[in-house]
């Protein structure tokens, strides 16, 4: 019980306790509200940790999600332990076996700079120019002849070149004496000697005199005259050259200052994409510069430089006319038979000789061995089991949090929550709706044997799993592998971006060989670097954009699909909801600014407090005043009467 000091010495107030009575009637106004909304507080407080419970777990399932993201039902084996067969793209990746054989592997070229004293040696400035391509090797210096003595008629091909795979050159184009063909422009197509299409104009020459185009070709398919054609026969030739660059890649220059030392000259090479450099202790008291470029015989390096004035030494890096006497180690191809037929790649590491797989070669074999890639069951089961038990928890963990609540269970902290039980409705969506895009008809989880159990769990019939991989394993696919195919087998279908997205579903597509259309929108007409030609859907196709079809053969029409897997839609719809824009977001920021303004009410009515208490003080001692005084007054008439009874 508080103690009123100033009631208790006003003998002649009230005598009542006036801050026991003021505190009695201010937590009799406000104390209901307050509890009312402390506990409204508790309970959004509750919520606001739950929602964070929530957004950590829906992070966590995202996480585990990408874990399954192109998850291969395929296992493959290699009969050699030094080759290895993975599978890279299990959308694409089809069971086979093959027998190669490694003959050669690829090979970086190696340049050595030697004789320098120390790694801070200086060589002089200027700069260094590096051009990627292959040093031919051919000790001819004749013309490798293409046409002879070939008449030339406006715009017509001159025809079928001489065979000439033995030699890489530039092209010459003779004209015969009396003749003037120095109004024709030759348009030559071929390849470099990276198998790169390449084309060149070359104007013809006087009569008797010869051109000389500039580019490197390794093969020549056509030479084509101009409308506008001169007189006389030409005699084209296909003269050696010690140098054809790769045109696909880009030379690049760098610039090294006056008194760079080896060890940054070796730095600013390494810089260059396609180049490595370091100085090495040759231990005999000297030291070298070793240069390597990537494996691969289009890949080697030509340096060219060019001096300071007033700084010369730098030439010695100079490889355009004595590239052998630096070369320690040739640039080569890796060369390998598969199932009988001969191939050369510039990478040890292969990835475009069996659709979805890479090939990793270590070292060369004496015989043939065999590579294969099968339908494993087990291992997809589990797969599959480890997907479901991943969903399980996260569902489990919703549904407490969103539970209704009965006589025996209490309701979930987050009941009637609408974002979180959207959430949980999306997710529940996907994994029960039709998957569409992997055919003509829509797949579903349950295809696998995937059922919802008493307790709401999911969990999987093996025999029917089974079954199913053995009938058609596509709705494995479409669980963990998004996917292009086409119904016509002659039809490879890909990305043609890899940030390309287009709406999952049917697409007809049509072909005369030379143009192609996908859903009557005209696609583009490509080449690839080998020659193969493909087409790639508009930009302008919403829903069909970033289409890549390569035909092996004209196909006239058919069915392109394009599947979203489930693993895909389940990281897109998380990733979605967990954004700053996302419901759960939005419900986050909701709660947060309902429990501010619990928290301000209920500083409102601590204030309301104070202004109670000082407003029933005030009327209180106001009245403590009155009773005083009427007291005092009481007292004088009393004191009066008894003085008047007195002196009577």
């Amino acid at each position: 019980m508080a103690v009123d000091y100033l009631s208790a010495l006003n003998s002649k107030g009230s005598g009542l306790n006036i801050t026991q009575l003021v505190d009695s009637l201010v937590k009799a106004e406000t104390e209901p509200k307050k509890k009312l909304l402390n506990d409204k507080i508790d309970k959004q407080t509750s919520q606001i940790s739950a929602l964070g419970e929530v957004a950590s777990e829906l992070d966590a399932l995202k996480t585990n999600v990408l874990t399954f993201k192109d998850k291969t039902k395929l296992v493959t084996s290699s009969a050699d332990t030094n080759t290895t067969l993975s599978v890279t793209s299990p959308s694409i990746a089809k069971a086979f076996t093959s027998d190669i054989n490694i003959s050669a592997l690829a090979t970086s070229q190696t340049l050595e700079f030697t004789g320098f004293s120390l790694p801070t040696s200086t060589s002089g400035s200027g700069t260094i120019t590096i051009d990627f391509g292959t040093w031919i090797t051919s000790s001819s210096t004749d013309v490798d002849s293409l046409f002879s003595n070939s008449s030339v008629t406006a715009s017509t091909s001159l025809g079928t070149p001489t065979s000439h795979s033995s030699l890489g050159g530039t092209i010459t184009i003779a004209t015969a004496g009396g003749g003037n063909q120095s109004s024709t422009v030759f348009t030559v197509v071929g390849t470099d000697m990276a198998g790169n299409s390449m084309t060149e104009t070359i104007t013809g020459a006087a009569g008797g005199n010869t051109a000389t185009g500039s580019k490197v070709f390794k093969n020549v398919t056509s030479i084509t005259p101009g409308s506008t054609v001169g007189s006389g026969a030409v005699t084209i030739g296909h003269a050696a050259a010690t140098f054809g660059p790769n045109t696909a890649k880009t030379s690049s220059t760098v610039t090294i200052s006056s008194g760079a030392t080896l060890s940054s000259i070796a730095n600013s090479l390494s810089q260059v994409s396609g180049v490595s450099a370091s100085v090495v202790n040759k231990g005999d008291g000297t030291y070298s510069l070793l240069v390597r470029s990537d494996t691969g015989q289009s890949n080697a390096i030509r340096m060219t430089v060019s001096e300071a004035s007033g700084d010369a030494g730098l030439a010695t890096f100079d490889t355009t006319s004595d590239n052998a006497t630096h070369q320690t180690a040739a640039a080569t191809n890796a060369t390998l038979s598969v199932d009988g037929a001969t191939l050369y790649r510039t990478t040890n590491s292969i990835s475009d000789i069996f659709d979805g797989y890479t090939l990793d070669i270590t070292k060369t074999t004496s015989s043939a061995f065999r590579i294969s890639s099968s339908l494993d069951k087990s291992s997809a089961l589990t797969v599959l089991k480890d997907f479901l038990t991943t969903i399980n928890s996260t569902r489990e963990i919703l549904n407490d949090f969103t539970r209704v609540g009965s006589n025996t269970q209490e309701a979930g902290v987050l009941k009637g929550n609408v974002a979180v039980s959207s959430i949980k409705d999306g997710i529940n969506k996907i994994i029960t709706d039709g998957i569409v895009g992997y055919g003509n008809d829509k797949l579903y989880l349950s295809e696998l044997g995937v059922r919802t159990s008493t307790d709401g769990k999911l969990s999987v019939n093996e025999t029917i799993f089974n079954s199913q991989l053995d009938s058609d394993s596509t709705v494995f696919d479409a669980i963990f592998n998004s996917l292009f195919s086409s119904d016509s087998s002659y039809l490879k279908v890909e990305t043609s971006i890899g940030s390309s997205n287009p709406t999952p579903g049917s697409y007809a597509y049509s072909s005369d060989g030379s143009t192609a259309s996908l859903e009557g929108i005209t696609m583009t007409a490509k080449t690839e670097s080998d020659g193969t030609s493909y087409f790639i859907s508009s930009g302008t196709a919403s829903n069909s954009a970033g289409i890549k079809i390569t035909p092996s053969q004209t196909v006239n029409s058919a069915n392109i699909f394009y599947g979203r897997s489930m693993v895909h839609q389940l990281e897109t719809f998380l990733t979605n909801s967990l954004t700053s824009s996302g419901i759960l977001t939005k419900s986050q920021s909701n709660a947060d600014t309902k429990l501010n303004d619990l928290n301000d009410e209920l500083l409102s009515i601590d204030d309301k407090v104070k202004i109670l208490t000082t407003r029933y003080k005030t009327q209180f001692g106001a009245m403590e005043s009155v009773v005083t005084s009427l007291k005092s007054t009481g007292e004088y008439l009393d004191n009066l009467i008894t003085a008047w009874n007195d002196n009577d």
